[in-house]
């Protein structure tokens, strides 16, 4: 993002190949390529497939990719690609600073992707952020600071490795999980799915609004999946005739507490409403996207054994 002379606005004007090439020390041989240059807010199902398509046309004859993006979305666009491609050593990069500003990390940041795509761990580790030395994982980073150098980090403490120096060092082994490992033949559908996040004190005709003709419904609960008596009636109700999946808002930790609240989600399950353990709820938002269009129904984000 470069600033335009005469609006001052800054717009995605610089190519990886000069971003790459403005990078001290990075000797790696690149095959470079730009599906699109859009600033991140602006990215779409439509963007993140074409991106898929482009990792999977040119990963098989190298070691790794690196794609660099913008923050805002980033956390998506690498779990888009994780369910798509699962298999796949892709290392996302961006920065915090733009270039030219005082601090810009993004020279380092893509520093670190590049020598966390060449590592021979690379497929083993997946898809995964690399920023502020940190590579963590794609289901499970998020970005907690709008500003900070250290913005991005996980909701479950997940942290896969560090990069120093040039050289990868392993922390923990990623887990592995259901991906649905496939590739849509059709753009998921950004409106098939409402995206609910629950409050005190609920407006229930506005919620009702929003999940009417709706393909599926993910509903950020209070606490560990609690829904509030307002609203609780019509998502079970919703639940006879799409998928209805339940997140947390909270920052970190698991939907249903059973040993602490048993039966409190008795009606809950007995409507078929899906518990999302593991996601939060933009990342389920695109893993309900992702089955609808792939014609699956939903299985909640579980490891491998």
């Amino acid at each position: 993002m470069l600033a335009d002379p005469e609006s001052g606005v800054r717009r995605p004007t610089l190519t990886g190949a000069e971003l790459a090439a403005a990078v001290q020390g990075l000797d790696a041989p690149l095959a470079h390529s730009q599906p699109y240059s859009i600033a991140s807010e602006n990215a779409t199902y439509e963007h993140w497939l074409a991106l898929v398509h482009e990792i999977n046309k040119v990963g098989a004859a190298h070691n790794g990719t690196v794609v660099m993006h913008g923050t805002d979305t980033m956390e998506e666009a690498a779990y888009f690609v994780s369910e798509c491609l699962p298999d796949a050593a892709v290392a996302f990069c961006g920065a915090m600073r733009p270039p030219g500003e005082l601090g810009y990390d993004g020279g380092r940041n893509l520093l670190d992707a590049v020598t966390v795509a060449r590592s021979p761990a690379a497929r083993e580790l997946g898809t995964v952020v690399v920023m502020n030395h940190e590579v963590l994982p794609a289901w499970d980073v998020v970005k907690m600071d709008s500003v900070s150098l250290s913005a991005f980090g996980t909701r479950h403490g997940t942290r896969i490795a560090t990069v120093h120096e040039r050289q990868l060092r392993l922390l923990s082994r990623p887990l592995r999980f259901n991906w649905y490992g496939a590739i849509p033949t059709i753009t998921p559908d950004p409106d098939a799915v409402a995206y609910l996040r629950l409050t005190g004190s609920p407006g229930r005709r506005r919620i009702a609004a929003a999940i009417t003709g709706a393909g599926g419904i993910v509903v950020d609960a209070l606490g560990a999946g609690t829904v509030p008596a307002a609203v609780r009636a019509d998502l079970i109700a919703a639940a006879s005739s799409v998928p209805v999946v339940l997140t947390t808002r909270t920052s970190s930790g698991p939907v249903q507490a059973e040993e602490t609240y048993p039966h409190a989600w008795d009606d809950l399950i007995s409507a078929g409403i899906a518990f999302e353990k593991r996601l939060d709820g933009p990342r389920a938002r695109i893993r309900l996207s992702l089955a609808l269009a792939l014609g699956r129904e939903y299985a909640p984000l579980e490891p491998l054994s």
